[in-house]
């Protein structure tokens, strides 16, 4: 194949061409290999507390600790970022925008007699909980390992 470039004839052989096409195509197999493995997050424009979860997450992971839900910290402030609601106890709870004393309690005594909460849309159920108050806190509350890389991938296998 012949191409002309800036005023110079280049000539090349199709075999050559096929093989650069193949290397280039291996290349980008082993590259979104790598990022799926390592579960880097390349673009996320849709959650905010997405990103700032993994960046937590990628400084708990050099520091080589194991962490619970509920050790995320703010940065501005000792808060924590997420409240596990399956395991928090009435004083994290309390932590929560819009959920006092009462209302902390009242979530442990959902959990106590329904068992632990399958989504965060659940704790709607507990009474003195309703919508409103679920938006205000829907962005601090996880169940489970929800959203969360976990710290030992050996442990999946």
């Amino acid at each position: 194949m012949k191409f002309k470039f800036l005023g110079i004839e280049i000539t090349i052989r199709k075999e050559y061409m096929v093989i650069g096409i193949i290397m280039l195509i291996m290349i980008l197999v082993l590259w979104g290999w790598y990022l799926k493995t390592n579960q880097v997050v390349v673009f996320d424009a849709d959650n905010k507390n997405t990103v700032q979860q993994n960046q937590v997450e990628d400084k708990i992971h050099e520091n080589k600790e194991q962490p619970d839900v509920t050790d995320y910290f703010t940065e501005e402030s000792k808060e924590p970022l997420f409240i596990n609601i399956n395991t928090a106890d009435a004083n994290t709870l309390v932590r929560l925008h819009g959920i006092g004393e009462v209302k902390a309690k009242a979530i442990i005594e959902y959990r106590e007699q329904n068992g632990p909460f399958k989504t965060i849309e659940e704790i709607k159920n507990v009474k003195g909980i309703g919508e409103a108050t679920f938006l205000k806190i829907k962005d601090r509350i996880r169940v489970g390992t929800e959203g969360r890389k976990p710290y030992n991938m050996d442990l999946l296998k």
